[in-house]
């Protein structure tokens, strides 16, 4: 069954979309929801190509299949996600079955995740989703006319050789800043 996001709402009935009106300055907010709308919707149809995995872990499977056992610290600069999110994604990943956690023979200290046969099957289920996720965005990116991956891909460079918070600050330190003067007298 095909799905829209947005299918049981009247979006003329809808309030202005507040978020949207404030602009450049909530960019991320805007982009962390249309994250959400992609995550979301290849969620609900993962299943279809009998997929069991969340969708947030796509990319910690095929890590585990190209790489095969390895520690979560390793995991999580990998994909570059927080140590405890990647914890509670592989804890997600072990109920379903897809991974085995295992003691690193050479570090008592160290867990070693690798996947189950189930997980290997899942992989390459995944890879085969992947191809046609690629040409979904590819369809969506020429609709709208932005190469998006390029647009990532460049915005990211640009925040490693300067990030965004110290351009954040410098900014605020601008003499054009708009800072809003604060005052408790009434």
């Amino acid at each position: 069954m095909l799905r829209n996001a947005f299918m049981d709402t009247d979006l003329s009935s809808d309030p202005p979309d507040f978020v949207s009106q404030q602009g450049l300055s909530l960019v991320a907010h805007r982009l962390r929801r249309l994250s959400e709308l992609f995550v979301a919707a290849y969620g609900r149809w993962l299943p279809d190509l009998g997929i069991s995995a969340p969708p947030r872990a796509l990319s910690t499977i095929l890590l585990l299949e190209q790489r095969g056992a390895i520690g979560i610290m390793e995991i999580a600069a990998s994909i570059r996600l927080s140590h405890p999110l990647v914890i509670k994604l592989i804890a997600d990943l072990e109920e379903r079955e897809l991974v085995r956690i295992e003691r690193d023979p050479g570090d008592a200290r160290r867990r070693l995740i690798s996947l189950t046969a189930r997980g290997s099957a899942e992989g390459v289920l995944i890879e085969e989703a992947l191809t046609i996720m690629e040409q979904a965005y590819a369809e969506l990116f020429r609709e709208v006319g932005v190469d998006a991956l390029d647009l990532v891909t460049r915005i990211e460079n640009a925040c490693k050789g300067r990030s965004f918070e110290l351009r954040l600050h410098h900014a605020a330190s601008a003499p054009n800043s708009k800072k809003k003067e604060v005052s408790c007298d009434t």
